[in-house]
């Protein structure tokens, strides 16, 4: 059951997977012109020196900001329910809203919905729309618009309508202006953490994504793919008197350098999606620094349906050459956290029993022994689609040596390595940003899963999986949870070292910025909180 009132929420956000590029806060860490200022969990913390917080101070309205955005291209989109790129997400967040977000903390809240409730089995889900929703043309957004976005995404096969489950939209029935209720074919306990997805935001009924019309906190103004977009504030936003900036300016940068250069020269606001290695030099224009370690993953992946990872015993060994707290520093300069194979680390029922994963040459080798793989050689595939990616494949690589497996890295560019090499090479690279364990289980892990590397096809997993989703007791939906989770630290498909850290930068009188556990810059693009002083 997920219910909520009008108060801000904060704009975290589990995304579905998505086909081109993933990018990936608790912990924040705040670095202006004169060093590193604070860094501690929760998104609090004191300045001091010459630099202002980007998360502190009363809220103004009024101006400009003006982000140089990571990514995109010709293929860019304004239908954020088939967003791709990450300058994609951020046009997303200005224009719609998905019903629900995942908060800064990892806790699904409702957004577009005051509340979603399912019945006693979950056969039947009960959604409320928020009194003072409106669309950027002035009309009420209404039970009727939500059905019928909800059946533009389920007819058009878009990503959010991986984790709709078993819905069945035909039977649904508007209650009133405000109310739809939803049958499913199965119990479905988890409908509201799978509609907190980008590509799950809500457009009004006759959508053209020409002319996009959203209930989100600013209007469309102009868009030219591949270039820039602008939107001006939606002064009857619900969540009043948010949105503060009057406008929004999001332009595409192909590449770090230029927007470092762009954020020194006061040609943009804010930039995303930074490496370790251009701290210095984006506070040197005298703004901030943010860095969000966060719940997404970055994982080597296996498929167990092939030789030589279809045996168990290559896949244990190759978690265990792995120095993880190594690769993080090599990596993310320290700034990211080390992992233990495992994804989903902020939902509430996330078992965090698990021991902590050592390395082990020796046992590495002993395991490579057993198996006939002593003089294991590998090639690994992966793409420049993240920050620090190519980095943690050489680490990877290095380390490997010591139990005598030698690693061929080849490194693609991204539109050859999503054509050729995506989900279909034996060994490879991936990029998650943080969703509720069994949503990203359901699109990763589980027999038949979209986004599935791993190949992994498991029935006593798919079982626990199955259970999981039906089971409206939370308790006993936890004991589901860590099951699952103890099969993916034993004998998953995945190695993952690391949750990887966002770094953004924004200039000096930017403000609003918080952390969260996303792994999607600037706090899931969260437009309406952030304003700029004079």
């Amino acid at each position: 059951m997920t219910q909520g009132s009008d108060d801000s929420l904060a704009h975290g956000l589990g995304l579905t997977r998505r086909t081109l590029l993933q990018r990936g806060g608790t912990g924040l860490v705040v670095v202006t012109g004169s060093g590193w200022l604070a860094a501690c969990g929760g998104g609090s913390s004191s300045s001091s020196g010459s630099g202002t917080q980007a998360n502190t101070g009363k809220p103004v309205r009024g101006g400009t900001l003006r982000l140089g955005g990571s990514g995109g291209g010709e293929t860019d989109t304004l239908d954020g329910q088939n967003a791709l790129t990450n300058t994609d997400f951020a046009r997303a967040y200005a224009l719609f809203e998905p019903l629900t977000q995942v908060d800064s903390k990892g806790v699904v809240r409702p957004v577009l919905a005051e509340s979603l409730e399912p019945n006693k089995d979950a056969t039947q889900w009960t959604i409320r729309l928020r009194q003072n929703a409106k669309s950027h043309d002035g009309k009420p957004y209404e039970a009727a618009d939500l059905l019928y976005s909800l059946r533009r995404i389920q007819s058009k096969k878009y990503p959010g309508a991986v984790s709709f489950g078993p819905i069945d939209l035909k039977a649904a029935k508007v209650m009133d202006a405000r109310t739809l209720r939803i049958p499913f074919n199965k119990p479905y306990a988890v409908f509201d953490e799978g509609l907190a997805l980008v590509q799950s935001v809500m457009v009004p009924r006759g959508f053209d994504p020409k002319k996009p019309i959203g209930t989100g906190p600013f209007k469309f103004v102009s868009f030219t793919p591949g270039r820039e977009s602008t939107f001006e504030r939606f002064d009857e936003y619900w969540d009043s008197p948010k949105p503060y900036l009057d406008k929004l300016v999001i332009t595409n940068f192909s590449d770090e350098t230029s927007q470092v250069n762009a954020l020194q020269s006061g040609q943009v606001d804010a930039i995303d999606y930074l490496s370790s290695t251009s701290v210095a030099a984006a506070k040197s224009a005298g703004g901030q620094v943010i860095v969000s370690k966060t719940g997404a993953w970055g994982p080597i992946t296996m498929r167990v349906d092939k030789a030589p990872f279809s045996d168990v015993r290559v896949r244990q060994a190759l978690r265990l050459v792995v120095d993880r707290p190594q690769m993080n520093e090599q990596v993310y300069g320290g700034l990211g956290t080390t992992a233990n194979d495992v994804f989903g680390i902020f939902d509430p029922l996330f078992f965090k029993g698990l021991p902590k994963r050592e390395r082990d040459i020796e046992q590495a080798k002993s395991l490579l022994k057993a198996a006939g793989q002593s003089d294991l050689q590998l090639p690994l595939i992966t793409t420049p689609n993240a920050p620090g990616q190519i980095q943690a494949a050489q680490v990877f690589a290095t380390q490997a040596k010591d139990a005598g497996v030698r690693t061929k890295i080849t490194n693609q560019q991204p539109s050859t390595y999503f054509a050729n090499s995506y989900l279909k090479v034996p060994f490879s690279q991936d990029y998650w940003p943080y969703q509720p364990y069994l949503v990203a289980a359901g699109q990763a892990t589980v027999k038949g899963a979209p986004f599935s590397a791993t190949h992994q096809a498991d029935p006593q997993y798919d079982k626990l999986y199955q259970q999981a989703i039906r089971e409206v007791d939370e308790g006993k939906r936890g004991e589901l949870v860590k099951e699952m989770l103890q099969f993916d630290y034993d004998k998953g498909g995945n190695i993952i070292p690391y949750n990887f850290p966002v770094i953004d930068a924004v200039a000096a009188n930017v403000k609003g910025v918080k952390p969260g556990v996303s792994g999607v810059a600037l706090n899931g693009f969260d437009w309406k909180n952030f304003w700029v002083e004079s």
